[in-house]
């Protein structure tokens, strides 16, 4: 017995020790002094701080008041800029409307003057036109052959009618018949040939020539002259615009040059320009007098040869229209704008 009560002593004065250690502590008692509380007293301010007050007050609202009125009037200023921006692009728009309808009218009336003018250097006469009588009274230097001119051609070179129209290189004598008695132009090749005939009485060789012969005869060494030497392009261009002038000296376009050298069946010139072309080359210089008469002719006529063919200079820049070549693209690095790939099937 004496054994366990020893044991179980300790284990007691530890429970007693919890026990107590888990029991609440009794409060203090407060302090008589602390039982009052303390009341704030409304803060009261004096007559200054409630006018400084009032005049803060009346300040924000002022500045509150012309905020107002600045941002009213920054609208009204905003609008009044939007609508006047509004007019003056309207009335741009109404301006250039009218512009471009005035250019369309004046490029519209340009181009019916020039339809009716014709290109630059044109003669403006043409053949079958009538010429007044006062105008048949002055000298063949001043005014175009007529039919009446050839009659008078054909007497004094003491041909007949058929005779003289072979020579002319027209083939209906009947047509050539009613012409002689007539006051009409003739075409511009045959008054070339007649006013040949005046300055050369002697008929065409009988020697034909290729319209391309001719002209590399009479421009082949101006070419040569006049072109880079070594530049293809250049040469090519040179002698593009000499046979303009070559083909404009006849009366022909441009395009004829190109009819021409094909040499196949039907290209070739018209008789009338065969025997013109024999007669130039039978004279000394044959170039110089295609140029003379043409100019001769496109006078009398209203036109002018030099600006309807002018002649390329040589060292003058080429001024060269249309699409770049090939090369000229590939100089500048133009590539595809995709690869094209092999089609497989």
């Amino acid at each position: 017995m004496s054994t366990n009560t020893k044991t179980i002593a300790p284990a007691a004065k530890k429970a007693a020790g919890k026990a107590a250690a888990k029991a609440p502590r009794a409060k203090k008692p407060a302090a008589e002094g602390a039982a009052k509380k303390r009341v704030n007293k409304p803060r009261v301010l004096s007559q200054k701080q409630l006018l400084a007050r009032q005049e803060r007050r009346e300040m924000r609202e002022a500045e509150r008041a012309e905020r107002n009125a600045k941002r009213l009037l920054q609208k009204e200023l905003e609008k009044k800029e939007r609508l006047a921006a509004r007019e003056v692009r309207k009335k741009q728009r109404e301006a250039d409307k009218l512009a471009e309808r005035l250019a369309r009218k004046e490029a519209k009336s340009a181009k019916k003057l020039a339809r009716k003018l014709g290109r630059p250097g044109v003669p403006a006469i043409k053949k079958d036109m009538e010429i007044d009588h006062a105008e048949l009274l002055k000298p063949w230097s001043e005014r175009p052959l007529t039919g009446r001119d050839v009659d008078t051609l054909c007497k004094r070179f003491d041909l007949n009618s058929t005779e003289f129209a072979a020579a002319l290189g027209l083939q209906n004598r009947f047509a050539f018949a009613k012409l002689l008695r007539s006051s009409k132009v003739i075409p511009f090749d045959v008054e070339m040939l007649c006013r040949l005939y005046d300055e050369s009485p002697s008929p065409a060789p009988w020697r034909r020539y290729e319209a391309d012969e001719v002209f590399r005869a009479m421009y082949g060494p101006l070419i040569d002259l006049v072109s880079k030497p070594g530049d293809d392009e250049d040469r090519s261009y040179v002698e593009m615009q000499y046979s303009k002038r070559f083909t404009s000296a006849l009366d022909r376009s441009s395009s004829t040059a190109y009819r021409w050298m094909e040499k196949t069946e039907g290209s070739g010139a018209r008789l009338v320009i065969e025997l013109l072309l024999r007669k130039l080359m039978s004279m000394p210089n044959p170039r110089e007098a295609l140029e003379r008469m043409s100019t001769i002719v496109h006078r009398v006529r209203g036109g002018d040869f030099e600006t309807r063919g002018p002649a390329p200079l040589p060292g003058v820049p080429r001024s060269r229209r249309g699409r770049a070549s090939g090369r000229s693209a590939a100089r500048r690095g133009a590539a595809m704008p995709l690869p094209i790939r092999p089609l497989t099937l």
